[in-house]
């Protein structure tokens, strides 16, 4: 016998490695859009409170002027 006998098969390890690889990063981005998402809704809460603060005090300024 010649050689190692222990021989690996890297036309299995290549594609599991990217497979894995395409899993974590997959697994990675849906984390990130996902608390992504949530920061957004916290931040466009506030925004739609102070613009509606704005449209009151607008609103306000406005009858203001008309009496």
């Amino acid at each position: 016998m010649t050689g190692s006998s222990m021989i690996y098969d890297f036309s299995l390890v290549f594609p599991m490695i990217f497979y894995i690889g395409c899993f974590a990063f997959l697994a990675y981005f849906m984390v990130n859009a996902i608390r992504f998402l949530k920061r957004k809704d916290l931040h466009d809460k506030e925004l739609l409170q102070k613009m509606d603060e704005l449209i009151k005090c607008h609103n306000q300024l406005s009858d203001k002027k008309i009496n």
